[in-house]
């Protein structure tokens, strides 16, 4: 399931609201003696709980997927780069480059290598 970002942004909305509140609500209750180190250690702790939160609702598994695929994809193409020669290096080199000297997208390399193979058929 892809979580959007406005769900991130509300989920941290209500992690951080409810800590805030939390936080007043104990600091503002009448007949709690509360020292300056209570109140910082307390203040350290939430924020470590809030802050955890956050970085689970950011960071989900899904993009954990992207980047695992996306590294696998990554070395395919090093391993297939690694096998060819230099000759084929420069040829595949110079078909990227169009025949102005201009880049040509990996899209439209395939097109072209599509409509010739039909026409080789």
């Amino acid at each position: 399931m892809i979580v959007s970002n406005l769900s991130r942004l509300i989920a941290t909305a209500i992690i951080w609201g409810a800590v805030t509140m939390i936080m007043m609500a104990m600091l503002l209750r009448p007949g709690m003696d509360l020292t300056g180190d209570t109140i910082v250690v307390i203040t350290a702790i939430m924020g470590a709980v809030a802050y955890l939160g956050t970085r689970a609702v950011w960071k989900s598994p899904y993009d954990a997927e992207q980047e695992a695929e996306k590294s696998k994809r990554h070395s395919r193409v090093d391993r297939m780069l690694s096998r060819l020669s230099d000759r084929d290096v420069a040829e595949l080199r110079a078909r990227l480059m169009g025949d102005d000297g201009e880049a040509v997208t990996m899209e439209d390399l395939l097109t072209t290598y599509d409509e010739r193979k039909r026409q080789v058929q």
